[in-house]
């Protein structure tokens, strides 16, 4: 149940760079995938890929995301990704701490929030620089698309009992728990499961939600004589996806971002001895990944 396109910047996914963002704070919105330098040298083709599986590209369109691809990545490596070890080694020091505060995880979520907006706002340029050339075709098939995958995902949750979907929640928690912390104890497996019970998924909520975001861009990319514009418009769309949510979808995703900082919360101040020299490990790894990445340079010229 994890399909998201693409209300990007929701918080709620227990699930990428878009999955980027669940939520053991940055690990799960910073490195989702355990093999970071591998996903990210291969991004150059991963991105193509993944867009073209929603619109066709034309030739000219292929070479303008590979353009904005390299621009991005060299911004990225050069200016983001040092930032991301260095939160990484500041959540790692302060887990093992003694005297951690709640208010502590809420500062690193709210850290992991700005940076991917800033991904989001550097990357949104050469996305509307694809959607500026699309032609009719090109964008029904997008949004039929969209579409497709929202039925897919609809047959898929109404076959899903509530009661399955926490159980799935919770079992994807306990997993990416464990990749940091090691094996839990049933302590600390009980805080989950209340944790899962606490949960509220946003089923059809989320759906209209998403619906909604697809809808507005279905708006934007048809009004896109206005080149200005339209780049205005849609970094909006990206960047702010908070504008299109329901005031009751909203209380939804602030409750699971606050029962989720507790149990999280709950988990840290019972890491036992081992648990904590095995963040400690992990950490060292996966930030030493993040300082292999940094590079220095200019972006390429358009």
């Amino acid at each position: 149940m994890q399909y998201n396109p693409f209300p990007i910047g929701n918080n709620s996914r227990p699930g990428q760079l878009w999955r980027i963002l669940l939520t053991l704070l940055l690990a799960l919105l910073l490195s989702a995938c355990s093999r970071i330098q591998l996903a990210y040298n291969n991004l150059d083709w991963l991105l193509p890929h993944y867009l073209s599986s929603y619109m066709p590209l034309s030739d000219n369109q292929d070479s303008l995301l590979e353009t904005g691809v390299e621009n991005f990545l060299q911004w990225h490596c050069s200016t983001q990704v040092a930032g991301y070890a260095h939160l990484l080694r500041d959540v790692d020091r302060r887990f093992r701490s003694d005297d951690l505060v709640r208010s502590e995880l809420v500062t690193f979520n709210d850290r992991i929030q700005q940076a991917w907006t800033g991904i989001l706002q550097q990357g949104s340029p050469a996305l509307g620089d694809i959607l500026l050339t699309a032609d009719e075709t090109q964008i029904r098939e997008l949004l039929e698309g969209f579409e497709q995958r929202n039925h897919e995902w609809l047959e898929e949750f109404e076959a899903t009992s509530a009661e399955e979907l926490r159980d799935d929640y919770r079992e994807r928690m306990s997993k990416e728990l464990q990749r940091w912390f090691g094996e839990l104890d049933e302590q600390q497996e009980q805080i989950l499961v209340v944790w899962s019970r606490q949960f509220q998924p946003l089923g059809l909520q989320g759906l209209e939600v998403r619906r909604r975001w697809q809808s507005r861009l279905g708006e934007i990319v048809n009004a896109r004589n206005d080149r200005e514009a339209f780049q205005r418009e849609f970094a909006e769309l990206l960047t702010n996806p908070a504008a299109l949510r329901t005031p009751q979808y909203q209380q939804r995703l602030d409750h699971n971002r606050d029962v989720t900082i507790d149990m999280i919360y709950r988990i840290v101040q019972q890491l036992s001895n081992m648990q904590k020299h095995h963040l400690k490990r992990q950490v060292r790894a996966v930030a030493g990944d993040f300082d292999g990445l940094a590079c220095s340079g200019q972006p390429a010229a358009s």
